[in-house]
Order: C-alpha cells, then sequence, then structure tokens
C-alpha cells in the first residue's frame, strides 16, 4: 500500500506540473466546468454446492455480497488539453461466505469482508491527453484494452454479455498517436498509429503494489470509421515478478467489427485472435529447468443480425483458447482469455474458479506431494476461460423501453485432454479428473443463461439499474466419474444494484 500511495502522488504532481504548463502556453482557456462522475453499486449472488472431488468436497462459498464505489472527474484543461482521473473509495465483499480453496494461489480468495475498508482505495485513472495539429499525447494511469478485450481488458460491461466486471488492466504509460495519412483522405485518412509504454500497473499477471515488475511497449495500427474498425496490436511485456520468477512473452492481437448505424437494422460482425509466444519460469518442466517457451493462441468470433424491432438482436460466438496438450514438454501452449472476458456465468465463471482452485490446494499438499511443483500457482483460474473451445448463441432484445432481456446457450469442449494435476501426476501421467476418471471425455457440460436490466433516469447524469441473471449448467462427460454418472447441475443467480451519475 505504502508503494501504491507514493506512486500515486508522484503521479499526480507530474501530471499537475504538466497541466499547468501546457495550459499556460494556450492562448485561450475556455471556462468549462469539471465533468464529475461516478457509481455505487451492489453486486450479490447464490449458487448451489457442487461436489469437486471423489469424496464430494465442496466449497464453503454460497453466498456474497461485493460493494464498489467509485468517484471521478473530466474536465477540458484547455483548448487542447483534457484530464480524467477517477478513484475507487473501497470496494470488496461486504457480507457473505468465506472461500479459502487454494487461498495461497490465488487472488480471488475470500477469507475476510473488505467491502468497507478504505484502506483498499485504489487509483484507477489519473490521465492527461495533449492535442497538437498532427499529434495526440496521452500520458498518466490508465485502463488497457484492446478489441472484445481478449488479451487487454479494463473490466467495462457490455450491455449483451453476462455477468460484472470485477477487474481491470491498468497501466502507468505514454502514448502518443496520430494520423498519418489524413492529408491524403478517403479511406486512408481514418487510420491512426500509436506507439506508447510504461509499467504494468495491474493486470492478471502483475501487480505493481505487490512487488511485479512489468515493464511494456506497444504498437498499434487501426482505421475506424464510425462503428466500424479494424486493428493490430503489437506489445512486449518484460516482467520480473516479486517472487523471483520472470515473464518475456510477445503478443500480436488483431481485431475487428462491423455494427449498422445507431437505430438501424443490419448484420453484425466482431473478431479478435491473439497470438502469444515467449518464456517464463513461472512453470519448470523436468526437461528445461530454465523456464518453458510459451506458444498459445486464442480468439473469438461473433455474428448476428440486429433488427430495427424491439431491438431484436441474435447472435453466435465462437470461441476457441489453446489448450496443452503434451503438459510434460518444453513449451506451455494453454490460452487464458482476460478474466473480465466472460462466458456465460456457471461453468467458467463459477465451477472451473472452485475446481481449479482445489487443483492447487492438491497439487501442494505437502502430504501429497512434499515440496509444491513449480507452477502450482499458475493453477486456479480465476474465473478465466482457458483451453476451452465453446459455442454461446444469444438473443438480446428491449421489449420496452429501458428494459433489456437476455438469453443465451453455452455449450463448451476442452481444447486438450481434461484433467486435474494432482490425479493426473497420480494415474503415471494419464488425463484423470478429480472424480478419479482417467481419459474422460472433452464436452464440458451445457449451460443456459438468462438475464434482465432495467435503467431508470432520475435527474440529469443519475440514474438507477438494476439487473436479475440466472444460470443453469449441466455437467458433460469431461466431469464423469469412474461409475459413468455425473454431478447434478448446478444453478447460480445474480443480482446487481448499481447508482450511476
Amino acid at each position: 500500500m505504502r508503494c501504491e500511495r507514493g506512486l500515486a502522488a508522484v503521479l499526480a504532481a507530474l501530471l499537475a506540473l504538466g497541466a499547468a504548463g501546457v495550459a499556460a502556453a494556450d492562448e485561450e482557456i475556455p471556462a468549462i466546468e469539471p465533468d464529475p462522475f461516478g457509481e455505487w453499486r451492489f453486486v450479490g449472488f447464490h449458487v448451489q454446492g457442487f461436489p469437486l472431488d471423489a469424496s464430494g468436497r465442496e466449497g464453503g462459498l454460497r453466498w456474497a455480497v461485493d460493494q464498489r464505489l467509485e468517484v471521478g472527474s473530466r474536465q477540458q484543461i484547455s483548448e487542447r488539453l483534457h484530464f480524467s482521473g477517477k478513484l475507487q473509495v473501497f470496494g470488496g465483499q461486504v457480507a457473505g461466505d468465506s472461500d479459502g480453496l487454494g487461498a495461497a494461489f490465488r487472488s480471488d480468495e475470500r477469507l475476510q469482508l473488505r467491502g468497507w475498508d478504505f484502506k483498499g482505495w485504489d487509483l484507477v485513472e489519473l490521465w492527461l491527453r495533449w492535442d497538437l495539429p498532427w499529434l495526440q499525447v496521452r500520458i498518466g494511469q490508465m485502463g488497457s484494452h484492446f478489441g472484445l478485450g481478449l488479451l487487454s481488458n479494463d473490466g467495462r460491461d457490455e450491455d449483451e454479455r453476462f455477468g460484472f466486471g470485477t477487474s481491470r488492466d491498468l497501466s502507468d504509460r505514454l502514448l502518443l498517436a496520430t494520423r498519418p495519412f489524413a492529408p491524403l483522405g478517403g479511406f486512408l485518412a481514418d487510420v491512426a498509429v500509436a506507439v506508447g509504454g510504461g509499467l504494468v500497473y495491474r493486470d492478471e499477471n502483475a501487480s505493481l503494489r505487490q512487488g511485479d515488475v512489468g515493464g511494456e511497449a506497444l504498437a498499434v495500427i487501426r482505421w475506424e470509421r464510425g462503428p466500424d474498425n479494424l486493428g493490430l496490436y503489437a506489445a512486449g511485456r518484460f516482467q520480473q515478478d516479486d517472487a523471483g520468477t520472470m515473464l518475456r512473452v510477445f503478443a500480436l492481437d488483431l481485431a475487428g467489427s462491423y455494427q449498422p448505424e445507431p437505430d438501424e437494422a443490419g448484420p453484425t460482425f466482431a473478431g479478435e485472435a491473439v497470438l502469444l509466444t515467449g518464456v517464463t519460469d513461472r512453470v519448470i518442466r523436468a526437461e528445461r529447468t530454465g523456464g518453458s517457451d510459451l506458444l498459445a493462441f486464442g480468439g473469438v468470433l461473433q455474428a448476428g443480425y440486429r433488427f430495427a424491432l424491439l431491438g431484436l438482436h441474435p447472435r453466435l460466438e465462437a470461441g476457441y483458447a489453446s489448450g496443452d496438450q503434451t503438459p510434460y514438454d518444453e513449451k506451455v501452449t494453454r490460452f487464458s482469455f482476460d478474466p473480465s472476458f466472460r462466458v456465460g456465468l456457471v461453468l467458467f465463471d463459477w465451477v472451473m474458479r472452485e475446481l481449479t482452485a482445489l487443483e492447487a490446494e492438491q497439487a501442494a499438499d505437502p502430504d501429497r506431494v512434499g515440496q509444491p511443483l513449480p507452477g502450482t500457482g499458475e493453477l486456479p483460474s480465476q474465473g478465466r476461460l482457458a483451453g476451452a473451445v465453446y459455442l454461446f448463441p444469444t438473443v438480446s432484445l428491449e421489449p420496452v423501453e429501458r428494459l433489456q432481456l437476455l438469453a443465451g446457450f453455452l455449450s463448451a469442449w476442452s481444447s486438450a485432454p481434461f484433467g486435474q494435476a494432482y490425479p493426473t501426476f497420480e494415474n503415471g501421467g494419464v488425463p484423470t479428473n478429480s472424480y478419479g476418471r482417467s481419459s474422460p471425455g472433452r464436452h464440458l457440460g451445457l449451460e443456459l443463461d438468462l438475464g434482465a436490466r432495467y435503467t431508470q433516469p432520475i435527474w440529469r447524469d443519475l440514474a438507477v439499474a438494476a439487473d436479475l441473471q440466472a444460470g443453469w449448467f449441466f455437467p458433460g462427460a469431461a466431469f464423469e466419474r469412474p461409475d459413468g454418472s455425473r454431478p447434478p447441475p448446478v444453478a447460480r443467480i445474480l443480482m446487481r444494484f448499481a447508482l450511476s451519475w
């Protein structure tokens, strides 16, 4: 916490000095009042018990209520200078059960109620934008997001996705952007190029406040016109963890979307494909004690049609995240989506979260393995989709103004032989699930999700929103027991109430 506050103070001082210098350089400073904004939300859920292993062990978390209060302000300081800042005053669980499964290896454990602790404040944004004739400069702490958010995701909630964002990727960086072909007009005039670099403040792989130092360099080329866009994002990560491990990775991310104009009917398309390559010693294989090579791939395609009547939008989403077909070789090929890119409500965000947390706990149990195997800390999914392929048709509509209804049907498979670490180790390397079934099927199961959201404006920018979502998961062949039976279906209900301004 001391490191975080010191960093925030230094960043604020530098931005204040920069703002003063640039504002003084402008001849005219418009008298524009700050634009404050914020959100105070409560998210509660209840989930049925689900047997995680052959003994019938279940996680202890059945219900919980989380809250988050964020306040911020935007302001046009001068004709060319813009400021944005946002602070999370407090956030976390305020009621409910605890969840200590694999607590030593996951950041999403629930061992205490932190939701009212002001000591948990967090700087979300603090950045300046300087608009020059041929260049835009951004500097400070800002969210990191590209495409659909498979690789880099700032935690934004999307109307046509289930669940609610709880994490965000943040970086302290300098960005320079320009439209080099603007004088040519036509198609090329809408091409933007950006380069930048800095430090990762927080994401699923690093936390600066916890001692992980991750340097990044990035370059982006993107065409955008109205709601349509196509871009390529290239980034390098050079990270030294507080635990002494390292991560060196290069990413290529291609993303684009096509949408009809607002209030118009037409087809919708969106997609993103990510390739990761590099090396890390977070996971050590016997054949290569100095580290393991990384080579992983993930992608998502969405196709649908938006009708003018009732805002009806049927859409089919297909996704793939590579798995580790040969977990004992020198390469790590398992790809994980960003945790804020949510797929359904139950399978990935709940069942696999708890199952992989138990997997880490078993793999580190000294009574089972003596010394924990390197890479145990990488086992918990923390709600991310990893090593899976899925089909997810959804449909959304707005039967009346400000009311949105959403339905989806998820079918998912493991993209590699399905099994958990310790049962597989105990069975001589044959993929074995937590129930003791060797070489189970790859079908993870089916899931039905339903949701409703209503938003009511109150006064000016003040509004309230209420959400109710429910999901039912039916386990597939991957969860079969040795006798051929499967665990029973499991249901989960989420509720949200938010006040925004």
